[in-house]
């Protein structure tokens, strides 16, 4: 069986500010309110089935800049199943274009998932392939739970981690640089020498961030134990020699 699409039209919006410069492209949110793909196993159980869901779903999230001063020419929005039945949860997937040519690899691609879907969806017992690895310039997760908003996208591309040595060496010495830096590093004079020094870890876009514009996380490891490992993240902007935000950060081995 075919997917369903959920499609609410809308009156295009322009926005204003900050968001909007020229050459970015469309804005993401309003494709969203136009089409929302939702998988067949959502959809055979009445989930996320009311016209609105895409709009509503679009007025929680915030805008989405592309990385590296490119334009947006199209995406895809899909909600995608939990692989559980009855499901409680959802990921609503987004697969970002740079390029026409992306943006038909894309497609090729979801409509080779669609029959995949249709030849396995036989039984309800029978587990059928989800919508991940869609080809993508950018590719966002986000997880909701039935009947409420979802939570902050979260940037899932491979190159996400990629980071020019430059560009990286940058980062790391306006952190070291801050006052920030300096402060923990008083509070934390005793270290093991083994947690190395600060590293420039991985891109943020500003849907995760908060922040204006991407910038870079750099990661300052304070405790290892062989399996969790606890430190301070220091988001770096792209254009100015800023530290822009802070947080805790932890993550298990593995």
């Amino acid at each position: 069986m075919a997917p369903i699409y959920l499609v609410a039209r809308v009156v295009a919006q322009t926005w204003i500010g900050p968001y909007n410069p020229a050459g970015m492209g469309v804005d993401l949110r309003d494709l969203l309110r136009e089409a929302l793909i939702v998988h067949p196993r959502l959809a055979h159980q009445a989930l996320w089935s009311d016209p609105g869901d895409g709009a509503r779903m679009a007025a929680e999230l915030p805008p989405l800049v592309p990385f590296g001063g490119a334009g947006y020419v199209g995406a895809n929005w899909i909600l995608d199943w939990d692989h559980r039945l009855p499901s409680t949860h959802a990921v609503l997937r987004l697969a970002a274009y740079y390029t026409d040519e992306r943006r038909l690899e894309a497609q090729t691609a979801i409509e080779r998932r669609r029959a995949d879907v249709a030849r396995d969806d036989v039984f309800p017992e029978f587990d059928v392939p989800d919508f991940s690895g869609i080809p993508a310039d950018e590719s966002y997760e986000a997880e909701l739970e039935v009947g409420n908003p979802p939570a902050r996208l979260r940037l899932v591309s491979e190159w996400r981690r990629e980071i020019d040595a430059r560009a990286a060496e940058r980062a790391v010495q306006i952190v070291r640089a801050s006052p920030s830096f300096h402060e923990i590093k008083t509070r934390t004079s005793v270290r093991p020498p083994g947690l190395g020094d600060l590293e420039a870890a991985e891109w943020s876009p500003p849907c995760e961030s908060g922040h204006s514009r991407w910038g870079i996380d750099v990661w300052y490891l304070l405790t290892y134990n062989g399996m969790v490992g606890e430190g301070r993240a220091f988001l770096v902007d792209d254009q100015e020699p800023l530290v822009v935000r802070e947080r805790d950060f932890q993550f298990r081995a593995g």
